[in-house]
């Protein structure tokens, strides 16, 4: 954080000699990320799970607050990081005619959190160039300027209490994505989970009634078996929907959606978390799916030897018939005919369930980075007619609303339709 703390005092600087202009482009939300790049490293970055909502991402999330942010509003961000998505709803607020007033009614609407001093310090110099850029009168100074903006502040977002939040009229998050122990606590469950489930689940508790949130989070949250439960809980208490956005920024590898709505406990509700296809006829009703058994790292090769496939050996679209790789193992292993996917999967592929038919007699060991589709016919034809399936733009489309994970999972093949009309 060293030299974002320099970068810091440079814009401190900058503003005590009234250089305005080479402030200008401090709030540019684009930009922003590609400085603090600089001033982070990568693993500074993760650690604080800082990765900065870019201008047409923050616009989304504003507009998708379900009542307009007025002077009588209280908007939290509980992970402000930089300030970005607080500078985009700033911009909905008048200003007045000197820097002074205009933060004088901006420091009650806006309020932010982070852990971070730079983060925090950063946000609010960038909020009051918001100001000064949009002409106010600069009539004070950046101490005094930061002492208007109080409610900006150090603070971990999940030691609040209701007591600190009670009177926020809206929530806006982008909160860390990391994967972090799990709190185990609620429904959460022993292992790692994603921070920002985390994040939303506690202001889903913490936020009085009627709230609007919009927030940023991660596909996993949204597609995940494991998250099943988060879904459940959020079905529970908020009254939302939810819109896929596609991936986070050209420098960040993960897709997000956004969630938006407002605290309203309704049992008869539920989130729209994938597109509706009304009522039809999942492969699993006639293949098993399961998860390749072996893994490559951790399984001894001891045992009988069998022929092996992974990733590298199964040409997509194409049917291996003849033994290329043999490897022993003690574990469970499958008789083909069998389709083998790659769980490795990304939306901006050309086909997300790039599959192999493996059609040779005996057993198999099958890696762990693979999924095992098995016809319950146990006929080569069905194995055939699948492959059709899996390789149309239909079964693409429904995995590319349904995950935009990078990697599949056994119940999101399970759930592909059988027949696309």
């Amino acid at each position: 954080m060293t030299d974002l703390a320099k970068h810091n005092q440079t814009m401190r600087k900058l503003f005590e000699s009234s250089d305005f202009d080479s402030l200008r482009s401090m709030v540019d939300l684009d930009t922003i990320d590609a400085i603090l790049r600089q001033c982070l490293s990568i693993e500074e970055m993760r650690e604080a799970g800082s990765f900065f909502t870019g201008q047409s991402l923050a616009t989304k999330a504003v507009a998708s607050l379900q009542k307009p942010i007025d002077f009588d509003s209280i908007i939290l961000d509980p992970n402000c990081g930089a300030g970005n998505l607080l500078i985009e709803c700033s911009r909905k607020l008048e200003t007045k005619s000197t820097l002074s007033l205009t933060l004088q009614c901006w420091g009650k609407v806006l309020w932010g959190f982070d852990i971070y001093t730079h983060f925090i310090e950063a946000a609010k110099i960038r909020i009051v160039i918001e100001a000064v850029n949009r002409g106010v009168l600069v009539d004070c100074s950046l101490e005094d300027a930061f002492n208007l903006l109080a409610n900006i502040r150090v603070q971990d977002a999940l030691l609040a209490d209701k007591n600190d939040l009670g009177h926020v009229t809206h929530a806006i998050m982008n909160p860390p994505f990391s994967v972090w122990p799990s709190p185990i606590e609620n429904y959460w469950k022993r292992g790692k989970v994603n921070a920002a489930g985390v994040f939303f689940d506690k202001y889903l508790r913490l936020l009085p009634h009627f709230c609007c949130i919009s927030a940023i989070l991660p596909d996993v949250l949204r597609s995940g078996s494991r998250y099943s439960d988060f879904r459940d809980f959020a079905n529970l208490n908020f009254h939302g929907k939810c819109m896929v956005w596609g991936r986070f920024s050209p420098k960040a590898h993960v897709d997000v959606f956004i969630l938006s709505g407002s605290l309203l406990m309704d049992d008869k509700y539920f989130i729209n978390w994938h597109k509706d296809l009304g009522s039809y006829t999942p492969i699993s009703d006639f293949y098993d799916v399961t998860t390749g058994p072996l893994v490559a790292y951790r399984d001894p090769e001891e045992g009988k030897l069998y022929p092996y496939f992974h990733p590298k050996n199964c040409p997509v679209w194409g049917t291996v018939d003849e033994v290329t790789e043999k490897r022993r193992f003690n574990g469970r292993v499958v008789e083909p005919p069998v389709i083998l996917v790659k769980r490795t999967s990304s939306p901006s592929g050309k086909n997300r369930a790039s599959a192999t038919i493996i059609n040779i007699t005996g057993l198999i060991a099958v890696e762990n980075h693979m999924l095992i589709i098995k016809p319950k016919s146990k006929k080569l034809k069905d194995c055939y007619n699948l492959l059709k399936i899996l390789n149309s733009q239909e079964t693409n489309d429904y995995l590319n609303d349904r995950a935009r994970m990078r990697h599949l999972t056994v119940q999101i093949i399970k759930d592909i339709p059988f027949k696309w009309s």
